[in-house]
């Protein structure tokens, strides 16, 4: 492999750790009492002062607290600014410019919400709805211009030519998707208040439930929808906000956005997001008319659509990736097969043995801490035959006993939270280590292996 391309690669994954270090470490530091004390505290004040001095004082008393003060919004894109790989006096700029631009959109919330206080109705879409969605598209669009005046200024200068290590190939498409991905998730996870509590995405379910209910009455299944409930012989599945805002949006739009060569496909695959993803979790209820010698439970399946179908797509990217459009799907279906294989057959022994190294597997109401030991295998199976058997064994073992040793420490540490502090982890985060970790360890692993030219 170029060293360049080994060098782009290994700069994207360190963004993302360090993205993640630095948001969790300024969160944290926001968070100190000392700190919220001294800092967030009076200058939350003073931003109220100025809000009244713009719109007057509200009419009905408005308390603000810690939470008005934009501390998350601030520490997620101070985070991101901080772990690009840019100079520093380029990053505390560019913090310095986050930083101002969310005390000033925070100054004008504080105050349109002490304006709207008299009303209820507009209190609440301003503080639930219009507010926290204008402060998510305003800190992605600055981060993302920000993160493009940067690299302009690095840029070779005007004059000298730019030679690419690997003529046919370009690098910078897949770097903006990791990029773009993580960005993505780390607002999708914190706009998640935003699509758990609409009232639109609750009717988006509804109506998933309900077309559910229709073809599977169309092809002889007793069905039928109340609400966002799909009724069937088995029982009935219930069709919440949370079912339907998977994080396969957030990188979908990540795709489109990274290899769009012009606006035309842009556009249109951003306003195709809604009904694929409509048709998708449709799809994902149809499995409840799978007959009981195929799968005895389909909630299971239901549950953990998401996670196969991008389990799946990112064996297939990664068979593409290196024998190219001729060869990907065949080894994306020898990967596939062995992958479940495995699960089928050894699965349950592996995860009993893990179990056993756990002291035990916490119970969820999914069953997705259940699931992933052996899926996390299968998957990491599916990858390295799909795409990276040429690497060879050592790097196969070596990869699958740091999968082995991230599994026992991450599922010791669920248990020991568990069983200290009552708090259990989020299924929609536990299905997101599902596919992550193996997908980062065999990119760690095979980061020399050359794709396909």
């Amino acid at each position: 492999m170029p060293m360049d391309t080994a060098r782009s690669r290994t700069l994207a994954y360190r963004f993302v750790l360090r993205g993640v270090a630095w948001t969790v470490g300024v969160f944290g530091l926001l968070r100190l009492n000392g700190v919220e004390t001294h800092v967030v505290l009076p200058l939350t004040g003073m931003q109220a002062r100025l809000a009244a001095g713009l719109f007057g004082m509200p009419a009905l008393p408005v308390q603000t607290s810690s939470a008005c003060s934009g501390a998350d919004a601030l520490a997620l894109c101070v985070g991101a600014i901080l772990a690009y790989p840019v100079r520093w006096k380029t990053r505390l700029s560019g913090a310095a410019g986050g930083a101002a631009l969310i005390l000033g959109l925070n100054t004008l919330r504080i105050g349109t919400l002490g304006w709207a206080v008299a009303s209820p109705a507009w209190f609440d879409a301003l503080h639930i709805y219009i507010w926290p969605a204008a402060l998510t598209l305003a800190i992605a669009g600055y981060v993302f211009g920000w993160m493009r005046l940067a690299d302009r200024r690095r840029a070779p200068a005007r004059g000298t030519v730019a030679v690419d290590p690997c003529p046919g190939r370009t690098l910078q498409p897949t770097r903006r998707f990791v990029l773009l991905t993580v960005i993505f998730l780390i607002v999708f996870t914190a706009a998640s208040p935003l699509y758990l509590e609409s009232a639109g995405v609750l009717a988006l379910a509804a109506f998933i439930a309900r077309t559910a209910a229709a073809i599977l009455g169309g092809v002889g299944v007793d069905a039928h929808a109340a609400a966002n409930v799909l009724w069937v012989p088995r029982g009935g599945f219930l069709v919440t906000q949370e079912c339907i805002s998977t994080p396969l949006v957030p990188v979908y739009l990540a795709a489109v956005i990274a290899y769009s060569i012009s606006y035309r496909p842009l556009i249109l695959g951003v306003l195709a997001a809604l009904p694929l993803f409509t048709a998708l979790g449709i799809a994902r209820l149809l499995v409840v008319a799978l007959p009981g010698a195929v799968e005895t439970s389909p909630l299971f399946l239901v549950h953990a659509f998401y996670q196969l179908l991008l389990g799946v797509v990112v064996v297939f990217v990664a068979a593409l990736w290196r024998h190219g459009r001729g060869a990907a799907l065949r080894h994306a279906i020898y990967g596939v097969v062995a992958g479940v294989l495995f699960i089928g057959l050894v699965g349950p022994f592996y995860t009993h043995v893990i179990a056993s190294l756990t002291g035990s597997l916490l119970d969820d109401p999914q069953g997705a801490i259940a699931f992933l030991p052996a899926f996390q295998v299968g998957l990491y199976l599916a990858l390295w035959i799909a795409a990276f058997i040429a690497v060879g064994w050592r790097r196969f073992l070596a990869g699958f006993a740091a999968l082995e040793l991230t599994q026992v420490a991450g599922l010791a540490v669920l248990h020991a939270i568990n069983t200290h502090a009552g708090l259990t982890a989020n299924v929609r985060d536990v299905r997101g280590w599902a596919v992550a970790g193996p997908l980062l360890i065999v990119a760690l692993m095979a980061s020399r292996v050359p794709a396909r030219h």
